[in-house]
């Protein structure tokens, strides 16, 4: 069945796998960003490119919000945009409200008042604290007595933007479902969390050094699945999900980046990679809410089986498509020469 979907932050690394789920598959699909795809994203979107309509605005701007979902429908939502750099908003502050929160407020707000069938919401693992017990499940608190969300400023956004996810539920019936991806990979990430530099480096021939990390474990996750994760929360009849919240993770114990170093060096010989051992200070304060993560309930109530569940596998992928796309870029500079 055709539908209009409408993803926010679509033109982002993990929007541009949503996106080209969406319109491989049929859908109508509305990318609404402050700006439009990227080289790696534009790459990645080119088969798909003209099912794909590109609309300007920003989520903190209400009057965009509004002209968006007015002018175009959508059946649903996937709510993927916002200001992801920690550092940043650590020193700012202000953007964690009135862009991560007041821009979900407006895509909720507008979800409401068109009538829109169900919103995804794309929170984040951020929003845990400490962790208190493996493998971590949906119920696992985010708020104790003793400490709050791990990632701070962005993490604090995240749990206000859920709850207000479920204050919409309880005032207005608003149909949502929560995705909490973890450490997502795969061609196009911006954030290197050791795996980009290991992976584009190797490729194209460069050493790659660490001062420290090794030991730091993730639940790396493919964004193939992610999206795939995504495409399944938006399609599940409501009378068939139970739970509100899910985890866009493997649920296979944590892979530490000197295990991923060595995947990288198998796949590409001559890789030249070191990393040295120990955590830094943001290391450390990030590896407490790093644990091993249960997906029972998305493959339950979501039927979602991840793709790229391997680590071996997720980064063979990762390889194999940034190398067709420096193949592809390369050649196309060279006939423009």
């Amino acid at each position: 069945m055709n539908r209009t979907v409408l993803v926010t932050g679509g033109s982002g690394f993990i929007g541009s796998y949503v996106l080209r789920l969406l319109a491989e598959r049929g859908d109508t699909v509305v990318n609404f960003d402050v700006r439009e795809p990227g080289p790696e994203a534009a790459w990645w979107l080119k088969p798909v490119a003209d099912r794909i309509q590109f609309v300007q605005g920003s989520i903190d701007d209400w009057a965009d919000v509004v002209a968006a979902v007015k002018a175009h429908r959508p059946d649903g939502i996937i709510h993927i945009a916002a200001i992801v750099n920690l550092v940043l908003l650590n020193r700012r502050p202000g953007l964690a409200l009135n862009v991560n929160v007041g821009g979900t407020f407006n895509v909720l707000e507008a979800t409401r008042l068109f009538n829109v069938e169900r919103l995804v919401y794309f929170s984040s693992i951020a929003v845990l604290p400490g962790i208190q017990y493996e493998p971590v499940d949906v119920n696992h608190p985010v708020l104790l007595a003793t400490e709050g969300p791990g990632a701070s400023f962005y993490a604090a956004a995240k749990v206000a933007c859920e709850a207000l996810c479920w204050a919409y539920r309880q005032s207005f019936g608003l149909d949502f479902i929560i995705l909490r991806p973890s450490a997502v990979f795969g061609f196009g990430m911006q954030w290197p969390i050791f795996i980009k530099p290991m992976v584009e480096n190797s490729v194209r021939g460069l050493p790659t050094r660490f001062e420290k990390g090794r030991e730091f474990p993730r639940d790396y996750t493919h964004a193939a699945d992610v999206a795939q994760l995504a495409v399944k929360a938006m399609d599940v009849p409501a009378d068939e999900v139970q739970d509100r919240v899910f985890y866009g993770a493997t649920g296979r114990p944590l892979v530490t980046a000197g295990e991923v170093a060595e995947v990288v060096k198998s796949l590409i010989p001559g890789a030249d990679i070191e990393i040295g051992s120990g955590l830094s200070e943001a290391d450390l304060l990030e590896i407490r809410y790093r644990g091993v993560l249960s997906i029972e309930n998305a493959q339950e109530q979501l039927g979602y089986e991840p793709q790229f569940a391997d680590i071996e596998q997720g980064v063979a992928d990762y390889v194999e498509t940034y190398r067709r796309y420096l193949a592809e870029t390369t050649h196309m500079e060279a006939r423009q020469l």
